[in-house]
């Protein structure tokens, strides 16, 4: 090697060093001003104190509606943490409408066991609809719910509802009980009814079933215009399982892009509802993160929180859930069961957990208004960079399914909360005696 290409190799070296040196300077940088934001999570237990929480008054006091999302749906230590979130917000804050990502007629079995103490937490946890929210931490907020509710007027009490549109059996049997109990049945809905329970996922549907639909939900309009009864809380939920149905048709016929979007944009419709039937009493919504996101880019697919965002402005306020390491359990689509999966590590230029676990705290809170008043947090909020997002299964060699979602945190959520290791869910193996 002669001394000029010697010379050229020690400039290419310095630089890379200066650059390097550069980079980790800015990130020092970022790191240092995260740490002047964040609030520390000092304790993720529900039955900790909430000395750590007061910070959080500030941030919701004016909110009608907490979204709480999660990067996964069976990390253990998000269900644990959000149990305690929970429970601050309706002792201390006045939130007493609790809504999740499950069946919204369904739910109801769950409104019945955790205000009335009607019926069984099995049969209440099959109403919601969905498999994800079978674990013992879930059980564990049910059975606080429960206690607390005990001895309260209705108005204090916590009411538990679902907001998607996940088994239409649910509706069309509270449906069909309630016209045949009023004397509104005649044989077009009972068609209709019928052939909503025996409706099979995904199958193809023909043009003479939609018209059958079509028939179906002009008789049902025409039932409720014309039925003579009581306006109740019983009358108000049917109103509700009704448009359930109407929902259920448009998504049943339309195609899958199509029927992607309408999922999210019922949810938040049902939200809205659920607040104006609850008399507009504080909303607490539980699903996924990409349900709860507000969601400004442009694009047709929008979450439920882009609809809230924009139903309620400032009132809505979304918290994104992530963490960086650790294991998650999930549904193992090859082996047909439920396991544990380690998490493949990513660096902290692609993803945006692995700056947070720089950060001088485990676990943290970081409310972005206020942290927008650092350039550096701000460029870093609306720089592009993945996040974690799992749902009920997981592929673990990431072939046919990614695991990560690019964008900008400024454009998904009002605030974040890390949570730096995940630990698997416990799935319920039997059912709960109570």
């Amino acid at each position: 090697m002669n001394k000029k290409t010697n010379k050229s190799m020690r400039l290419l070296f310095t630089g890379i060093l200066i650059i390097t040196r550069l980079i980790s300077l800015g990130q020092s940088k970022l790191v240092e001003d995260l740490n002047k934001q964040i609030i520390e999570v000092k304790a993720l237990s529900p039955d900790s104190s909430f000395a750590d929480l007061g910070a959080l008054h500030e941030i919701v006091k004016d909110k009608s509606i907490i979204g709480l999302g999660e990067a996964t749906h069976a990390t253990r230590e998000f269900f644990v943490y959000k149990h305690r979130l929970i429970k601050y917000l309706v002792t201390h804050e006045n939130f007493k409408v609790f809504v999740i990502e499950g069946d919204f007629a369904g739910s109801q079995a769950m409104y019945d066991y955790v205000v009335d103490g009607k019926g069984t937490i099995n049969d209440a946890l099959y109403g919601i609809g969905f498999v994800i929210w079978m674990t013992e931490e879930f059980v564990d907020l049910i059975k606080w719910m429960r206690e607390y509710n005990t001895g309260k007027l209705l108005e204090d009490k916590i009411k538990f509802y679902g907001c998607d549109i996940n088994n239409k059996q649910f509706a069309a049997k509270k449906m069909l009980g309630y016209l045949t109990e009023i004397e509104c049945m005649n044989p077009t809905l009972q068609k209709g009814l019928d052939w909503m329970n025996g409706y099979k996922y995904q199958e193809k549907r023909s043009k003479e079933e939609e018209q059958l639909g079509k028939r179906f939900l002009l008789e049902l309009e025409v039932a409720f215009k014309t039925m003579q009864v009581e306006k109740s809380r019983e009358y108000e939920i049917m109103v509700n399982c009704k448009r359930e149905l109407e929902q259920f048709f448009e998504l049943c016929f339309s195609d899958e892009k199509e029927s992607i979007v309408l999922r999210d944009q019922f949810m938040g419709e049902n939200i809205k509802r659920i607040y104006d039937l609850e008399g507009r009493q504080n909303v607490i919504f539980w699903a996924h993160n990409e349900h709860i996101k507000n969601d400004k880019v442009k694009c047709n697919q929008k979450p439920a929180g882009y609809y809230l965002k924009k139903e309620f402005g400032e009132k809505y306020y979304s918290f994104g859930f992530g963490f960086n390491q650790g294991k998650v359990g999930g549904y193992n689509w090859k082996e047909k069961k439920y396991e544990g999966f380690g998490i493949p590590e990513m660096s902290s230029k692609k993803l945006c957990d692995a700056v947070f676990d720089e950060c001088a705290y485990s676990n943290f809170i970081l409310d972005f208004k206020s942290a927008q008043k650092s350039e550096v947090i701000n460029k870093f909020l609306n720089k592009n960079q993945f996040q974690r997002t799992i749902g009920n299964g997981f592929h673990a060699d990431g072939s046919k399914y990614t695991h990560f979602r690019m964008g900008k945190l400024i454009d998904k959520y009002d605030g974040y909360i890390f949570i730096q290791n995940s630990n698997p869910i416990t799935r319920l193996k039997r059912e709960v005696n109570l």
